[in-house]
């Protein structure tokens, strides 16, 4: 009897049995209480044909996964969500959709849903690298997004009968590292952003990535918003601009959404500067009308590549690199304007739905100087 390449044998001397393993449930060897080779075959076959005649094992987590996180399928995940009343925002569903093709399926697609161990997951995601450099770490906070966007599946799976368990849910989150991430303070500002266009354009290199980072630094939008942006975005009479999209960054492709939009606004806005308007309309003379501000050889802009210009310009000026990357300037600017304008505006310049500590860098001599009004009360009550 011929041995198939969907199994394999071996024989131990602690065991007078040869075992089994099977392609399907890999790591696990299982004994086929045979001390001949023809006996383990047919152990092996009778195991398949078992096993093909459970439900639950003709489903791959491919075929069950496919398209988990799109609107195609109208009994899917995201539609019953919806009727449940549970709403999440477009980008949500994109970056798992993302998370899905990029990680997960790669790993897991040809497995069948309930030869997926909690083991064989846990051991995977600990030394998982990025998708597209596989030299490069991911951090814990990312793994562990991957991990909740697996357990999303599997407890769909459960649901739907093909697994009796989540092997995903018994497998711990990482504990998450937090970022050292600091402003850029206004004497570094300062030197990044001098008066003068001419030697604004210097620093930065040329017009192109001088508007980018003074777009980034007066409205404090995240790489991907500004990503983004086209000349419509601009409203002229009242010097901002808004935007309604983003960059994924994980698929660097166009969506019709920011980050908070399933508990926020569904925009974005933000307001310019006089030297960012005048370089800005340079900019545009440089495109086509309608035309996204930053495309870069035709192709939307990648965080990693604003960012590696980024540090090298701070770099060049002599500007502490250590806590510092691109989204410093969304720091910069939560810390310049926090305590200077209402909570409600800061909250929704930023797009975040709640005070954000981590993003308010003062310092308290910052804070004692804006509650100079107070003295000025405090001497009234003294004086009456």
């Amino acid at each position: 009897m011929a041995q198939r390449e969907i199994y394999k044998f071996r024989k131990t001397k602690q065991s007078r049995y040869y075992q089994v393993m099977f392609k399907h449930i890999p790591g696990k060897w299982f004994s086929t209480a045979s001390t001949d080779m023809s006996g383990a075959v047919l152990f092996a076959e009778n195991f398949l044909e078992k096993e093909l005649q459970k439900p639950s094992r003709e489903e791959t987590l491919r075929t069950f996964s496919k398209d988990f996180f799109k609107e195609s399928d109208p009994k899917g995940f995201r539609n019953r969500q919806a009727r449940r009343g549970k709403t999440y925002s477009d980008y949500f569903f994109k970056s798992q959709q993302a998370l899905l093709e990029n990680y997960i399926i790669p790993r897991f697609g040809d497995y069948l849903l309930d030869s997926i161990t909690d083991v064989m997951i846990e051991d995977w995601i600990i030394d998982l690298c990025k998708y597209s450099d596989d030299t490069q770490d991911l951090s814990n906070d990312t793994k562990n997004k991957i991990l909740m966007c697996l357990r999303t599946i599997f407890q769909e799976a459960r649901r739907s009968g093909c697994v009796s368990e989540n092997p995903a849910r018994s497998v711990q989150l990482l504990p998450e590292k937090k970022k050292h991430r600091l402003p850029i303070n206004r004497g570094e500002l300062a030197v990044l952003f001098p008066s003068s266009d001419d030697d604004l354009i210097r620093v930065w290199g040329d017009l192109y990535w001088a508007c980018y980072f003074l777009v980034m630094r007066d409205t404090g939008f995240r790489p991907g918003e500004v990503a983004a942006l086209s000349t419509k975005n601009w409203v002229r009479q009242f010097h901002g601009l808004y935007t309604k999209d983003s960059i994924m960054q994980a698929t660097r492709q166009l969506q019709h959404s920011i980050k908070t939009s399933s508990k926020g606004q569904s925009y974005k806005i933000g307001i310019l500067t006089d030297q960012t308007e005048r370089l800005l309309a340079q900019r545009e003379q440089q495109i086509e009308p309608e035309e996204y501000f930053f495309l870069l050889d035709g192709r939307f802009l990648r965080p990693e590549v604003s960012n590696k210009h980024f540090k090298g310009v701070l770099k060049r000026q002599g500007i502490e690199l250590d806590g510092r990357s691109q989204y410093s300037l969304r720091h910069s600017f939560e810390t310049d304007l926090a305590g200077a304008v209402e909570n409600k505006v800061l909250l929704e310049l930023m797009a975040h739905t709640s005070y954000r500590a981590e993003y308010d860098h003062r310092t308290p001599e910052d804070l004692l100087r804006q509650l100079q009004p107070v003295r000025k009360i405090l001497e009234d009550r003294e004086n009456h």
